[in-house]
């Protein structure tokens, strides 16, 4: 088997595993086993060059749109990446824990009110809110799970929110809130000292992509 071969079998073994890792974490109230609910984690993995380029795509469009570079940074390293898990809230329930963290006094209050935040201008969200505060803890440790397990089987990753909006928008995830798990082999990690390019603006208005000149070695 040839190297390269040998590495895109292992990081996708890994992401698979990482999957694994985010289904299985701790969630918050226990009534996945309780009471046999359905599980709200949803995780998709992609690593088709199609795909990822539509992901890269929308970064760029965006990046234009709200004249943010950032999204262009995030663009050019989606271009780079081996395989992308996205690991998300989907068709998610509140823990009925009343514990006011969302700003209501009672999940039934959150889940009668959310639905009115929802209008035209809420479909450039980049992510569906409001969402409650206990399931985004869920959330967190369940891609702080499957981000460990990568560590540990020394994957490159590098968890972002800006793509997995973008996944979002392009129907690639049905999550109303998610994080993009990068991942990359290569013999430098290709998620750190990245440049933040700078915005032009042509004569016609339409912003471009400019980057900055490399610093010193």
């Amino acid at each position: 088997m040839e190297q390269r071969d040998m590495f895109v079998a292992a990081v996708k073994n890994v992401a698979q595993l990482c999957a694994v890792a985010a289904m299985t974490a701790p969630k918050s109230g226990g009534q996945l086993f309780l009471k046999g609910s359905k599980p709200f984690i949803e995780t998709v993995i992609v690593d088709d060059k199609e795909t990822l380029g539509r992901l890269v795509a929308w970064l760029r469009e965006r990046g234009a749109q709200l004249q943010k570079p950032i999204f262009f940074r995030d663009a050019e390293t989606t271009e780079k990446v081996d395989l992308i898990l996205f690991i998300g809230l989907q068709k998610w329930y509140p823990p009925m824990y009343d514990c006011g963290a969302c700003g209501y006094g009672t999940c039934q209050e959150f889940l009668q009110d959310a639905p009115t935040h929802h209008d035209e201008g809420s479909e450039d969200w980049e992510f569906l809110g409001p969402v409650c505060q206990i399931r985004c803890v869920d959330l967190g440790i369940a891609v702080g799970s499957a981000a460990k397990l990568a560590g540990m089987n020394n994957i490159d990753t590098r968890c972002q929110t800006r793509v997995a909006a973008a996944a979002r928008h392009l129907g690639i995830i049905k999550s109303d809130l998610a994080v993009a798990l990068s991942m990359s082999v290569s013999h430098k990690n290709i998620f750190f000292d990245r440049t933040m390019p700078s915005l032009d603006k042509t004569r016609s208005g339409v912003a471009v992509e400019r980057k900055e000149a490399p610093g010193p070695p």
